[in-house]
């Protein structure tokens, strides 16, 4: 029956697509070359501080080989893991409460929580699904151990906690889920919790070492006074429904006076239990703020997905006062059933709306983006410019690069599409996504552009009709993107060809940009740096100017994209064009591949 309810509430995320933080996933195939690169793809950390090798890389990397851009496949696992997890909450809070029936209620307040349907909705937060599979299934077995005495069990325990720590750093809370029960419930077990406490700390240890958080601002922790009211804040979350808008005054009253109810009924169960000495109401509860715990240093960054883990606390919390309640007479039934009833009235309509907005979104953003691979399929070869995208679809998929992994690398925004986009500084630059007018001009009388328009309707291709704004510059862009093939023209005769949006460079190459058009401006050099070349200490690159040299620069940071800033010596005013030369002090072979490769760029831009 939750099984039957999460397909009721989330089959509308069973049919969503991709979108948004999806598309960096699927384009990791593009970031692998030869074994090293292939290591680094399914292991390396992300600047974000995370390390999730098994629910975000290996599940895209294994999906992608085999069902490519087709997203049920996705979506069909996330569901069998949550079918998966939804088995295992009812058996833990049956075994727990010695009864069937709080099991079967802790599923349903579960599944029911309109908090879980971001997580029913978007591949990409199957991490947080994966977690909850590894950390149930973990305690499960744990409880066998304890019902049992069996060591088989333990040593089954160990196993599945130990691969949780490669779907989601939360898995490091397990030894507190497993010793609050033990100390409260089977005491004598507690002295085997401790063990997994030093498994924690050292995977504890490791990530902060190994995955620092590389300055993204949202996800910085901040251990201080704001963390009673980021937790009061998911206090609340957790009982309200998800974008609901009350009809009435009435029903607004009505629905918090129904949040008010569940939170009190569920504190004053836990202490009356506690008051009987009977402490698992606490434990559930204690569950809670312990699977919150990971995310509530993140007073920046409060969201309602961050819920899905800990709610399993609440629901079992909740199954156990609704079974103890139907057992204690005729005037708790009652009070107990308004009080579910008016819970899953308020919670599943939400979840039924929030994932229809997810589907919804993300078949905006595939017919985006398969009617540019469309296109690509048309005019291979050609770069592909897109006029209209508005800011929720720029921002929703277009700023996440979502065409790389269908390997269509040239796609661009027509010139004067930034006015439309509300510009995210902490996120991206739009102007990167913009192609210079110059670059336009050039390429549509030379043949090398298609403009397509984005609409209510399929992508229209305008290239006939399309006139690219007045005013610009005549000597050419002030940024070139070396990986753009509109710009071959103005690249030395040592630079590779263009892959997959960037293009290597050898140990020397050379770029003619169009010379400073005011003073103060700086040059700015961006490129990537393969982690292969830092395995002998960080890479130098020397920068040439019209001729001079600038301060040298050290690369120390692999597989991430880096931009030097160098002031312009004063003979790069004198002229219209100006040339830059770019050395680094060693080159590598990746693989298979017999070129001698130093960085990869990458733009140039004055600014």
């Amino acid at each position: 029956m939750p099984c039957i309810l999460c397909l009721v509430l989330y089959w509308p995320g069973l049919l969503a697509w991709f979108q948004q933080d999806d598309f960096v996933w699927l384009n990791l195939p593009n970031q692998a070359h030869g074994w090293d690169g292939w290591l680094r793809t399914l292991f390396g950390p992300t600047v974000q501080g995370t390390w999730r090798p098994l629910s975000e890389r290996v599940f895209f990397l294994l999906f992608g080989a085999l069902f490519g851009s087709d997203a049920l496949p996705y979506r069909i696992w996330v569901f069998a893991t949550m079918f998966a997890n939804l088995v295992l909450v009812e058996s833990i809070a049956s075994r727990l409460t010695r009864s069937r029936a709080a099991g079967f209620c802790a599923a349903i307040l579960w599944i029911a929580n309109s908090k879980l349907a971001t997580v029913m909705s978007w591949s990409c937060e199957y991490i947080l699904v994966a977690c909850g599979f590894f950390l149930l299934l973990a305690l499960h077995l744990f409880l066998r151990y304890t019902e049992t005495g069996q060591r088989r069990y333990y040593a089954w325990t160990w196993a599945v906690f130990l691969t949780g720590f490669l779907a989601m750093e939360t898995n490091i809370v397990f030894p507190l889920l497993a010793a609050s029960y033990a100390l409260f419930c089977a005491r004598k077990y507690f002295v085997r919790t401790l063990p997994f406490f030093a498994a924690s700390a050292v995977y504890g240890v490791l990530h902060i070492v190994l995955a620092p958080n590389h300055g993204t601002l949202p996800y910085t922790m901040h251990f201080d006074t704001a963390l009673p009211a980021t937790f009061w804040a998911y206090w609340k979350l957790a009982f309200a429904p998800g974008s609901l808008a009350y009809p009435s005054r009435l029903a607004r009253f009505a629905g918090n006076l129904e949040i008010a109810g569940c939170m009190l009924a569920l504190v004053a169960f836990a202490m009356y239990k506690a008051w009987k000495n009977q402490w698992l109401a606490v434990v559930f509860l204690v569950w809670f703020a312990m699977l919150l715990g990971p995310v509530i240093p993140l007073r920046d960054h409060i969201t309602d997905y961050y819920l899905t883990l800990p709610l399993i606390g609440l629901a079992m919390a909740g199954g156990y006062a609704l079974s103890s309640a139907w057992r204690a007479g005729a005037a708790w039934r009652i009070v107990s059933a308004v009080l579910a009833v008016g819970f899953l009235v308020m919670q599943a309509p939400s979840a039924r709306r929030i994932t229809q907005w997810w589907r919804d979104r993300s078949r905006v953003q595939q017919r985006l983006v398969m009617g540019v691979a469309r296109a690509h399929e048309l005019h291979p070869g050609k770069t592909i410019l897109l006029d209209g995208v508005d800011d929720a679809l720029f921002w929703g998929a277009i700023e996440q690069r979502p065409f790389l992994f269908l390997r269509v690398p040239d796609v661009y925004l027509t010139p004067g599409s930034e006015a439309a986009i509300t510009p995210h500084p902490e996120m991206d630059d739009v102007s990167k996504f913009v192609l210079p007018v110059a670059e336009v001009r050039s390429g549509l009388d030379r043949g090398q552009i298609v403009v397509y328009r984005w609409g209510q309707g399929p992508l229209r291709n305008i290239t006939h009709e399309y006139q690219p704004p007045a005013g610009a510059l005549a000597a050419g862009p002030q940024r070139l993107d070396v990986g753009d093939p509109l710009v071959a023209d103005r690249l030395g005769p040592t630079w590779y060809a263009a892959e997959s949006g960037f293009r290597w460079m050898p140990r020397t190459a050379s770029v003619r940009i169009p010379g400073p058009a005011r003073p103060g401006e700086k040059l700015y050099v961006t490129a990537i740096c393969p982690a292969a070349q830092l395995k002998h200490g960080p890479l130098a690159m020397t920068v040439s100017m019209a001729g001079v040299r600038l301060a040298p620069v050290e690369f120390a940071k692999g597989n991430a994209e880096t931009t030097f800033a160098f002031a312009l010596p004063a003979a790069a005013f004198e002229k219209a064009d100006v040339e830059v030369t770019v050395e680094v002090n060693r080159t590598i072979r990746v693989g298979a591949d017999q070129r001698d490769l130093g960085v990869a760029f990458g733009k140039f831009e004055l600014k």
